[in-house]
């Protein structure tokens, strides 16, 4: 029944930032209407366990429809997450529960005493199902649920570790979620031909290898195979590090994605190995592509023009790759850029808004 909490939690910031989604109890179950996809409160809490291979349905007696406020306290509890005191810090991915005199309500805690989740129809569409910008008070809630250590509210990554990623995507695809190798349009199932950021591909006669993987995880997630965020929770999702040669440093991926290390040559060998799982004379281009992109990223992590995907089984132009190199900082990395004083807040750019109800 064991999910991912870090992929529940994302899979809750990315439904908050789409403007097609929307408050309902009568479309409660993930239910799309006139193009809006609707949720309730509970039924947002569930998708988003879903999400992330929680086995909802199975803790819920085998009912495949969405618990309520009233019963979810003892899914959770299946589940294995573990009751917190309400009044203690909370972390990211904490659910919150309440039956009381404040209503029936759940949402999922953000960062700090911010919560998100699926609040109300009477407010405008873009704030139904959104980010909240104020605090929460704890008193107002019943019970406080955590899975293992929490989420850890943002990836952790450096804009050095971005740029190794980046160095290698744009070797690999042009840092283009959309594109085939060579441009031929392929299956799922095919061997040896690799799509997206990172080229996902089927090998050693697996036709439903990490290519069909991705596309299946993708489609059951809601998102589009070129979906650039939808490639990166799926990277995350997938968790493949190998540890070996100049990837050994780092025993897996959540170590590589939290290094503290500036040597970006360093990084491009070792996300070169550790994830694509190869060695070749293309590592000396890697590292300038990843040099390259460390140097944009650092000039325009906060550039408000950028806010799109460039993507399409064509190949990017230069701009349209360093676009989608700063798009890749911004969802990997902890908001930071270490010792420029520069400062990215994803909730800042987000076309969505967020409503600033300080009594939830």
């Amino acid at each position: 029944m064991a999910g991912n909490i870090q992929v529940s939690y994302q899979w809750a910031i990315d439904t908050c930032n789409r403007n097609n989604v929307g408050y309902s109890q009568t479309y409660r179950n993930q239910q799309t209407v006139n193009g809006i996809t609707y949720y309730d409160c509970s039924s947002f809490i569930w998708y988003a366990l879903l999400a992330s291979g929680f086995d909802v349905v199975a803790a819920h007696g085998g009912q495949s429809w969405p618990f309520t406020t009233y019963d979810m306290v003892s899914v959770l509890d299946a589940l294995g997450f573990d009751r917190v005191p309400v009044n203690d810090v909370w972390k990211p991915g904490d659910i919150l529960v309440r039956n009381n005199q404040y209503g029936n309500h759940t949402e999922m805690v953000y960062e700090g005493r911010r919560t998100m989740g699926a609040h109300s129809s009477t407010y405008p569409l873009s704030e139904q199902v959104s980010i909240n910008t104020g605090n929460s008070d704890p008193a107002k809630w019943d019970t406080c649920h955590r899975f293992g250590g929490g989420a850890s509210g943002a990836k952790g990554s450096s804009a050095y570790v971005v740029a190794a990623i980046c160095g290698n995507f744009w070797q690999e695809s042009g840092i283009n979620p959309g594109i085939w190798q060579n441009l031929q349009e392929s299956t799922w199932t095919d061997l040896l031909v690799g799509y997206g950021l990172g080229q996902w591909t089927n090998t050693e006669g697996d036709t439903h290898g990490r290519l069909y993987k991705l596309h299946d995880w993708l489609m059951n997630n809601g998102y589009a195979d070129d979906d650039g965020v939808g490639q990166l929770n799926y990277l995350i999702h997938e968790n493949v590090w190998y540890s070996t040669g100049e990837a050994s440093a780092y025993q897996n991926l959540t170590e590589f994605l939290t290094s503290d290390s500036t040597d970006i040559e360093a990084l491009t060998h070792a996300w070169n190995i550790g994830w694509e799982g190869i060695h070749d004379s293309s590592w000396d281009a890697r590292v300038q592509y990843a040099q390259n992109c460390y140097d944009y990223i650092i000039a325009h992590a906060n550039d408000t023009s950028i806010t799109t995907w460039a993507k399409g089984n064509r190949y990017l132009s230069e701009a349209e790759r360093y676009n989608n190199a700063v798009l890749i900082y911004r969802f990997l990395s902890t908001g930071a850029l270490a010792g420029t004083g520069v400062t990215f807040l994803i909730a800042v750019l987000s076309k969505k808004k967020r409503r600033d109800r300080r009594n939830v």
